[in-house]
C-alpha cells in the first residue's frame, strides 16, 4: 500500500517543508498494548522533532491540501479532527447502533473508563493528528504503559489521545478537510445511500471474490470512484477508514 502512496507522501512532505518518516515496525515489541495503541508511542519516538504529522497509509492527499502545521496554534500540542458526532451524517452512519447514536460526549469517555472532565471536547478518529512530540510524548507514553484499560468498548489510542490532550487544554480540532471518512459520506448522504444501493445489486458471488481477494469491503463502481473523486476534490485528506477501496488520483 506504501508504494501507490510513496509519491503523495513525498510530495506533501516537500510542500510542508518536513522530513518524512516511515514506521513500518512496532515500537513496542512486546506489546503491552495492540499495535494500533502503539501510535501512543509515536511522539516518544520522534522527540527530534519540534511538531510532526501523522498519517495513516489509507489516505490520500488532494492537490489542494494546505500545510496542516499551519493549524496548530503554538499554545496547542496536538490536533486532530473531531467525530462528527449528532450531525445528520453521524446518525445515518451509525443508525443501526442505538448505543452509539446515545453516546453524548461525556459517556463516550466514561463507558471507557476515563473520568469526566468539564474541558472534554469529543472523540476523533486516530488516521491524522498532529502534536508536539517532546511535549506530549511523556503522557502518552506513561499511559500505554498503564494497566488502564478501556472495557469491552476499547477505542486503542484513539481515545487516550482525546481525553490527554483536551483535559490538559493542548487539543485543537482541526477543520473536517484534513479527515474525511468515506465511511461517512457513503452511509451520511443521499448520493452515497444510492451509490451504496447500486453496488448491492453486483453479483453476490462476485463481490464475496473481491471482497476475500483484496479484503475490502465494497467494490469500485465507476459511480463510487466518481463520488470519491469529488470528495477528494473537495477536501484535503480523504481517508479510507472502514476498508473502503481507496482510489489513487
Amino acid at each position: 500500500m506504501y508504494q501507490k502512496s510513496k509519491a503523495q507522501f513525498e510530495n506533501y512532505s516537500r510542500k510542508c517543508g518536513a522530513d518524512l518518516v516511515i514506521l513500518d515496525k512496532p515500537l513496542d515489541e512486546s506489546f503491552h498494548r495492540p499495535l494500533l495503541s502503539q501510535k501512543l508511542l509515536i511522539p516518544s519516538a520522534l522527540q527530534q522533532y519540534d511538531i510532526a504529522l501523522f498519517l495513516d497509509l489509507d489516505i490520500i492527499i488532494s492537490d489542494q491540501a494546505p500545510s496542516i502545521f499551519d493549524y496548530l496554534p503554538e499554545d496547542k500540542c496536538f490536533g486532530a479532527v473531531l467525530d462528527p458526532r449528532g450531525t445528520e451524517e453521524f446518525n445515518r452512519t451509525w443508525g443501526h447502533i442505538p448505543r452509539i447514536l446515545e453516546e453524548t460526549n461525556e459517556i463516550y469517555f466514561t463507558d471507557r473508563h476515563f473520568e469526566a472532565d468539564p474541558l472534554l471536547q469529543g472523540s476523533i478518529n486516530g488516521g491524522v493528528f498532529i502534536f508536539r512530540p517532546r511535549k506530549t510524548a511523556d503522557i502518552f507514553r506513561d499511559y500505554y504503559f498503564s494497566d488502564h484499560n478501556q472495557g469491552a468498548l476499547n477505542s486503542f489510542e484513539e481515545t487516550p489521545f482525546a481525553y490527554f490532550s483536551q483535559i490538559n487544554n493542548w487539543f485543537e480540532a482541526l477543520p473536517a478537510a484534513f479527515n474525511v471518512q468515506v465511511l461517512y459520506k457513503i452511509k451520511g448522504t443521499e448520493r452515497g445511500n444510492q451509490i451504496e444501493n447500486s453496488e448491492k445489486k453486483l453479483p453476490g458471488f462476485f463481490k464475496k471474490y473481491y471482497y476475500k481477494k483484496t479484503g475490502y469491503c465494497f467494490y469500485p463502481t465507476q459511480k463510487y470512484r466518481n463520488f470519491v473523486k469529488d470528495i477528494i476534490s473537495d477536501n484535503y485528506f480523504v481517508h479510507f477508514s472502514g476498508n473502503y477501496p481507496i482510489v489513487y488520483k
